[in-house]
């Protein structure tokens, strides 16, 4: 005959590592959850990343457009034309950075 005090002792341990595993169940399902928030916020820093990339390249472009324009009429330009022109190009320079800077922090 089986004892009774062996038996009871298996229940018991059966009972233990159930509940361990019903635990680690559930810190798994967590994780699981856990794992796909993480993934539609690293997809949309990477939309946001894309979208500062084109801010960029357009402030680049309009940048270098604005100098070119800058190299054809330089001499042709008044003193107020000039200043003018030095504002928008440091407001640009500073757009740039900003958008730069905020990449950067994402």
């Amino acid at each position: 005959m089986v004892d009774m005090a062996k038996y009871e002792a298996m229940i018991k341990d059966l009972s233990t590592l159930e509940s361990q595993i019903t635990i680690l169940k559930n810190q798994f399902e967590d994780t699981i959850n856990r794992n796909k928030e993480l993934e539609v916020a690293l997809e949309k820093s990477k939309q946001d990343n894309t979208s500062l990339y084109q801010k960029i390249a357009a402030l680049d472009k309009e940048l270098a457009a604005i100098n070119k324009r800058a190299e054809e009429g330089l001499s042709l330009l008044s003193l107020e034309d000039r200043e003018s022109f030095k504002n928008k190009l440091q407001d640009l320079v500073s757009r740039i950075n900003y958008h730069m800077s905020a990449e950067g922090q994402a």
